[in-house]
C-alpha cells in the first residue's frame, strides 16, 4: 500500500515510518521538518509542508492508497478531507485519544478535561469532521504515551471506556497498531480505544 504518514517526525510517526517500511509499504513521509528524519529510512517519497496547508497536502496526498495521520486535530482533519476529496483517496486514519469520549474513572477524566479542555475538544471536532466526511475513515484513540519498549501488543476496543488495558501505551505499539487499523477494512467507519497490553 501506499501510505502518506502525516506528522512522520514526531514521536509516534518515526515508528509508523519504520513499522511500515518493514510490512512493505511503499511510505512516503510529510514533515515541517523533513531534515529530521532518518537518513536509512528506505522511503518512497518525502513532502516537506505544514498539514494545515492546503496546497501543501494536495501534493503530498496525490497518488497514495491511504493517510495515516500520527498527529490529530480540526485545521488538520479539514485539509485532510478536502485533499483527499479531490484526489479520490479515501483511507484515513487519525488519532485521538482515549479522554475523548470517556466518562470513567470520572475524577481523573474531570481533571483531564480541566487542563486539556481545548486539545480535547478540538479533537472531539476532527473527529466529527471525519466521520460525516465521506472518507473511508478510523480514529485511533489512544490512551497515556511512552517511549518504553514495544510489548508488541495492545488491547483494543470500541467502547467509550476502557474495557481493559494498561494505561500506559508504548509510540512504537501505538504506531503498530495505527498501520494494523490502515491495512484493516473492517476497520472503516470505527473509533478504536487503544490501550497498553
Amino acid at each position: 500500500m501506499r501510505i502518506l504518514v502525516i506528522g512522520s517526525t514526531g514521536r509516534t510517526g518515526r515508528h509508523v515510518l519504520s513499522r511500515g517500511v518493514e510490512r512493505g509499504h511503499e511510505i512516503t513521509a510529510f514533515a515541517r521538518r523533513p531534515e529530521l528524519l532518518p537518513e536509512d529510512a528506505a522511503l518512497a517519497g518525502v513532502h516537506r509542508g505544514d498539514a494545515h496547508d492546503l496546497d501543501a497536502v494536495r501534493d503530498a496526498v496525490r497518488g497514495q492508497d491511504a493517510v495515516v495521520a500520527a498527529v490529530g486535530g480540526s485545521r488538520i482533519a479539514s485539509t485532510l478531507i478536502t485533499a483527499m476529496r479531490e484526489h479520490g483517496v479515501r483511507r484515513v486514519v487519525m488519532t485521538s485519544s482515549r479522554s475523548v469520549p470517556a466518562t470513567r474513572p470520572r475524577p481523573v477524566v474531570a481533571l483531564a478535561w480541566l487542563f486539556l479542555r481545548e486539545v480535547y475538544a478540538d479533537l472531539a471536532r476532527a473527529e466529527g469532521m471525519l466521520q460525516v466526511s465521506g472518507l473511508d475513515w478510523s480514529i485511533a484513540r489512544g490512551t497515556r504515551l511512552t517511549d518504553k519498549p514495544p510489548a508488541g501488543r495492545v488491547h483494543i476496543d470500541f467502547e467509550a471506556n476502557a474495557t481493559g488495558g494498561a494505561m500506559h501505551l508504548s509510540r512504537a505499539d501505538y504506531a503498530t497498531a495505527l498501520l494494523d487499523i490502515a491495512e484493516d477494512p473492517a476497520m472503516i467507519g470505527r473509533a478504536a480505544g487503544i490501550c497498553g497490553p
